[in-house]
């Protein structure tokens, strides 16, 4: 037996006691699964089909921001389709104490990023970021921990101290598209002594609904750094 294949067979059987105590879970349902390289069990899959957006330039993401001319391109990693598997996943990251859901999102998320050709050259991460009292109650930033995965299956770097929120917004859920817009005016800025023009940039938030949000950062963001090469990613992608 090769080398490789006694590190792999030590690294298989490491991963199988490891899971005895700290057995690896679905990220929607929660029940065990074997297969640490699986987010859901195979229950759960059929309702969280990856999407194909990170292969397109131009979709269904991108047509949000009929506006931003600098964005280069823009992808979802699923569908959110309401009172599905996606949604459960997402309100254990965010209400529920489940940051790691986010990290472990963003690792297999990445993975195919990097393959694509659109995304392959990033460089910089930029999670959207809570306002500071959010912040304190909820403990972590969910987009954050996507960022992390991202970042480390894309071998990019995750920058937290670019944009910066000022305004603690009410809650998105209940308003239409141009509410949302007014909702989030001048909620961010941006400071920094770090240059990103003509970096590759990818700016990430959990979900898109309207866009108002991902609008904001990335308009604060192309005000200080005209030359950014910006990308969006989020989790999902609603039918808002």
């Amino acid at each position: 037996m090769s080398f490789r294949s006694l590190l792999t067979s030590f690294y298989d059987l490491f991963d199988s006691i490891l899971n005895i105590f700290f057995p690896h879970v679905c990220i929607s349902c929660e029940q065990k699964i074997d297969d640490s390289k699986e987010l859901y069990c195979l229950e759960c899959q059929h309702q969280a089909r990856i999407t194909d957006l990170h292969q397109y330039k131009t979709n269904q993401f991108t047509e949000h921001f009929p506006t931003l001319s600098h964005l280069h391109s823009g992808c979802a990693m699923y569908f959110y389709i309401k009172g599905g598997r996606v949604q459960q996943a997402l309100e254990l990251l965010k209400y529920k104490n489940k940051a790691d859901i986010g990290k472990r999102l963003g690792l297999h998320y990445g993975h195919l990023l990097k393959k694509s050709d659109l995304y392959k050259n990033i460089q910089f991460i930029i999670p959207v970021p809570l306002h500071t009292k959010k912040l304190a109650l909820r403990g972590y930033n969910q987009s954050e921990y996507f960022a992390m995965g991202l970042a480390e299956s894309m071998n990019a770097t995750v920058q937290t101290e670019i944009i910066y929120r000022r305004k603690d917004t009410k809650t998105q859920t209940e308003k239409n598209r141009m509410e949302r817009i007014e909702n989030m005016r001048q909620a961010f800025y941006c400071k920094s002594s770090f240059d990103l023009n003509d970096r590759y940039v990818l700016l990430v938030d959990d979900i898109l609904t309207t866009g108002a949000t991902l609008q904001s950062c990335a308009e604060v963001l192309l005000e200080k750094y005209p030359n950014v090469k910006l990308y969006m990613a989020t989790i999902a992608i609603g039918n808002n």
